[in-house]
């Protein structure tokens, strides 16, 4: 049922949108190339399905993706498809390393900060984290592209790998790309990363503030064990169900992000074509990018769950 909702809301959140997707005045599209005639602006809404009515639109859309069909973009004049598969990896890679690192960083930065609660430390790291979190992550994008990039020059101002670079054959060209692809994307990611270890280190620390005191850790004290090996063999797997909860939110959420970041950074991934998409009205990229989006968010909360049910048997074959 939140499929079939997911479904509509993307076939109906781009018509929204004020404007003609064919009649656009953006500077790239159609019509700032070729200026369409009527004969041309006919065709090419007979094609899209454009004058049609609504709900005609929408069962062609229905029956197109029974088929696995995604459709043509408008302005780019290619198959939606095959933009999602160009620029799938560049959004991934960026975002899956920067929601692991975080999600890491933070967990340890906040059992630090709430193992030790009411502390300086504690009160250093949540005020940190707090100022961080509240940041939006364009400012925190553009104070790093301005610091690193422009005034320190040890990154590139954008892109996602160096235009016209010659790579040699063999794993030495392979090595050499990949290299220079950590090199433009290292801001981009230090961005989310931040972002994102402000808020697990919240998450996390109020969290392990509340099992400080259980009487399974009083236990685990009285029988001689060290502080930290109680945290991370005791407490560490307890606090596995609110993090994963919010691992989920995360990863469900994290398109929003791509969009900002790799805007301001110029990434060639899903949040930067969705921004152009958004400019041109093109509606079959539109719903491509929303479509996968809420399907992202409806699978990363099937994978919470199925992981709860891990946790859970793993739990009472422990206690057997």
């Amino acid at each position: 049922m939140l499929a079939v909702c997911v479904i509509l809301i993307n076939f109906f959140l781009p018509r929204l949108l004020p404007g003609d997707p064919l009649s656009f005045s953006s500077g790239d599209g159609l019509d700032a190339a070729v200026p369409l005639t009527s004969e041309a602006r006919a065709h090419l809404e007979t094609y899209y399905h454009l004058d049609q009515p609504m709900l005609d639109q929408l069962t062609t859309y229905l029956g197109d993706l029974l088929h696995g069909d995604l459709g043509q973009s408008i302005a780019r004049s290619a198959p939606v498809g095959s933009l999602i598969a160009d620029k799938l990896p560049w959004t991934l890679t960026l975002l899956l390393f920067s929601l692991v690192i975080s999600a890491t960083l933070g967990t340890l930065v906040g059992m630090m900060a709430g193992w030790v609660p009411e502390t300086h430390r504690d009160q250093w790291l949540v005020s940190a984290s707090g100022m961080i979190a509240a940041i939006p992550e364009f400012l925190i994008a553009i104070g790093l592209l301005v610091g690193f990039a422009v005034g320190l020059g040890w990154f590139p101002l954008f892109g996602g790998e160096s235009a016209f670079m010659a790579h040699e054959e063999g794993i030495s060209g392979v090595l050499d790309r990949a290299f220079d692809i950590a090199w433009h994307l290292t801001l981009p990611a230090a961005t989310l990363i931040l972002a994102g270890t402000s808020a697990f280190t919240l998450v996390t620390r109020d969290t392990t503030a509340g099992l400080r005191h259980e009487h399974w850790l009083t236990a685990a004290r009285a029988k001689g064990l060290g502080e930290r090996h109680i945290a991370m063999r005791h407490a560490l797997p307890n606090l596995a169900p609110p993090l994963l909860t919010y691992f989920g939110l995360r990863l469900g959420g994290v398109l929003g992000g791509a969009l900002v970041v790799e805007r301001v950074f110029n990434v060639p991934g899903l949040g930067l074509l969705g921004f152009e998409a958004i400019g041109s009205r093109d509606y079959p990229v539109l719903q491509a990018i929303f479509l996968l989006s809420g399907l992202g968010v409806l699978l990363a909360a099937l994978l919470v769950e199925l992981c709860y049910l891990y946790l859970d048997t793993a739990r009472r074959v422990s206690r057997d």
